[in-house]
């Protein structure tokens, strides 16, 4: 039987734990004052008392940024976009977590046409988390990890994609995690994941990973992996069984034991270079 990898969050979800959320924010005022403190704001501000919060739920769309960086806890995600139509620009800025593999970083659930770009994000347990969203774009993000030991699944995770349809990763630069992007369960698909750098640290496992979901035996189908540069894991990009017509295309990998595994036929290979490193 093929082999699968599992690195599942744990409970009967995807995402497991981590999607115990905070209470959604009802009113655009009040969105805009935790905003505030936590140092994000939107790009057209209105005025709101200020109200002393890292931790925040985005659940009204629009233009929001940050100007300073953001220290979250553990509890809850330090940014949690649950509406649609949302842009996020980090403006530079760097979320730092609580290390220890605790708490995620970005949180992108139940939406669609959100994007997060251009900053840095660093020490969470899931640094991004795109959960049964569409049309999401992560791009132009430099996402660090602490090289943890793996003692349990899942790994230090840069990017994970759970359930969900026309993803787009692309330019970001990932270091130092135990897995670098992470695609699950039979209801992603028309995904891109593209042209990013994906370098290992200490105790690396795998590049790219593309899985079935707990609760789901089917993995994601009809993606693209193309022009990505990973380095340093044990395997660069490994496929499920179930995973099945991806199209792994043009990458560069410089692995250890293996460059890329792939358990299903219905994958197409093409023009993908390797290097085995000593």
């Amino acid at each position: 039987s093929a082999r699968e990898r599992d690195f599942s969050a744990g409970g009967n979800e995807p995402w497991g734990e981590f999607l115990k959320g905070a209470p959604a924010v009802h009113t655009r005022t009040f969105i805009l004052s935790l905003l505030a403190a936590a140092g994000l704001a939107m790009a057209q501000p209105a005025e709101g008392n200020r109200v002393n919060r890292g931790n925040l739920v985005i659940s009204e769309p629009g233009m929001y940024f940050l100007d300073r960086n953001i220290t979250a806890t553990p509890a809850t995600p330090a940014i949690d976009i649950m509406a649609s139509n949302v842009t996020l620009n980090m403006n530079g800025f760097t979320i730092t977590g609580p290390g220890g593999k605790n708490g995620t970083g970005i949180r992108v659930r139940g939406a669609q046409s959100v994007t997060v770009m251009n900053g840095t994000i660093q020490n969470f347990a899931f640094n991004v988390m795109v959960a049964t969203s569409a049309n999401v774009t992560i791009k132009g993000l430099s996402i660090r990890g602490e090289g943890l030991p793996i003692l349990s699944a899942p790994p230090e995770t840069a990017i994970m994609i759970a359930q969900s349809r026309g993803v787009v990763v692309e330019g970001n630069n990932i270091y130092n995690v135990g897995l670098g992007i992470f695609v699950r369960g039979g209801m992603s698909w028309g995904n891109r994941i593209a042209h990013n750098t994906v370098t290992a640290g200490m105790n690396p496992a795998l590049g790219i990973c593309y899985n079935p979901a707990d609760g789901d035996p089917q993995g994601p189908r009809g993606d693209v992996v193309v022009g990505n540069h990973i380095a340093g894991f044990p395997t660069g990009i490994s496929m499920s069984a179930t995973s099945v017509n991806n199209v792994i295309k043009e990458n560069t990998i410089a692995f250890r034991n293996a460059a890329i595994e792939n358990m299903s036929d219905t994958n197409k290979l093409v023009g993908n270079i390797d290097v085995k490193l000593p």
